[in-house]
């Protein structure tokens, strides 16, 4: 294999790709980067057997080949090399690999003729949707953080999709809080399925969003995601996805509109002192009109305040983990929030005053008697 490829482009396409390797590997060739030379092409693959990603640029190929390559100390050497373009190329028996760049050269040893491991078939038939590239950074913000980060229920660290005629309906919990959003895909028509997609490729889809377009294919195993260039594909998660529609509530007992910047200043200031407290709670008390945020810590103080809100119902107050609620909040696009409470010890809405589609449910804690 012998290429001459542009710094910039490769720099990118490695940096983009090595991104899906873990720190540690059951495989040392896992830690590699595969590079396939083809055409006017080169192909950059790298796993941790459960998502692929791959990217592919445009280059001048002297002689097709193929090799497994250090990832970490070859995106290192090519974020740094100063000139525009480089060579790279491979020794016949596929152990070094010989990087130029002006007058200067370094020498990296791969992993001789070993491969990446190959990814999985899909399985059973598959259900192709297009969707803007530009709503994953919006579904990320919306449900990364309100998946489990414990291994207490392994399908929670997953995000639930379920493709209905003409949308996608997303939905992420740990099973203290839920946000729920979905997607139009006008054009689809097909069945219904749901299944349970990692987190690792949603993050990375949010990131990469750089073409109108993207496409979606899912069969019985797999999700593939194509972005112009890059290509993210993974295993589905195993397991059932919870009934989340159950907490979902049907019926409130206050809602009102509030204002986000002036209802998160608050909870952020509140806070401040409930993170001193083993309990790490807030107290909201709604009257009618107003909505008091107060907070206290032996040792440290008490906070108390009040924040106008446009609301009708019945008095009453709640205890909240206030982190929970600032991850809500900071999820919202606008300015002012519908806040919904079903009742004492029962879920509260949270969600964008003039938009339906992305709702966040959270639980109140236990108020101790």
């Amino acid at each position: 294999m012998h290429v001459y490829a542009t710094q910039e482009h490769l720099a990118k396409a490695l940096a983009t790709v090595s991104r899906v390797i873990m720190p540690q590997n059951s495989m040392a060739v896992l830690a590699g980067v595969q590079m396939e030379a083809r055409g006017q092409q080169l192909t950059l693959t790298a796993t941790d057997l459960f998502t692929l990603l791959q990217m592919t640029i445009d280059v001048e190929v002297e002689e097709p080949g193929s090799t497994v390559l250090p990832a970490n100390l070859l995106t290192e050497l090519v974020h740094r090399i100063p000139t525009a373009t480089l060579s790279l190329e491979l020794e016949p028996d596929g152990s070094k690999a010989l990087v130029k760049y002006g007058r200067n050269r370094a020498t990296l040893y791969g992993y001789g003729v070993e491969r990446l491991p190959d990814f999985p078939n899909p399985e059973g038939s598959q259900i192709h949707l297009n969707v803007g590239s530009s709503v994953f950074p919006r579904l990320a913000r919306q449900l990364l953080f309100a998946c489990a980060k414990d291994d207490t229920r392994p399908i929670l660290k997953g995000v639930s999709l379920k493709v209905e005629p003409g949308r996608l309906v997303f939905a992420a919990t740990d099973g203290s809080r839920l946000s729920h959003t979905w997607v139009p895909v006008p054009d689809y028509r097909g069945e219904a399925i749901q299944c349970v997609i990692p987190t690792k490729m949603l993050a990375e889809a949010a990131r990469l969003g750089a073409v109108d377009t993207a496409d979606i294919a899912i069969s019985a195993n797999l999700i593939r995601l194509n972005l112009g260039s890059v290509t993210i594909i993974s295993r589905l998660l195993d397991g059932q996805y919870p009934d989340y529609q159950r907490v979902i509530p049907q019926e409130y007992v206050v809602q009102g509109r509030i204002r986000v910047p002036d209802f998160r200043g608050a909870i952020e200031r509140a806070n401040l002192i409930a993170s001193k407290d083993r309990s790490s709670a807030i107290r909201l008390r709604h009257s009618i009109g107003q909505l008091d945020i107060s907070a206290s810590a032996a040792e440290y103080g008490q906070t108390f305040e009040s924040v106008e809100f446009d609301s009708h119902g019945q008095e009453m107050e709640l205890l909240f983990n206030p982190t929970f609620l600032l991850d809500a909040l900071r999820s919202l696009d606008s300015d002012e929030a519908m806040l919904e409470f079903s009742g004492i010890q029962s879920p509260l809405r949270i969600r964008e005053a003039e938009n339906h589609q992305y709702s966040h449910i959270v639980l109140p804690l236990r108020q101790l008697v």
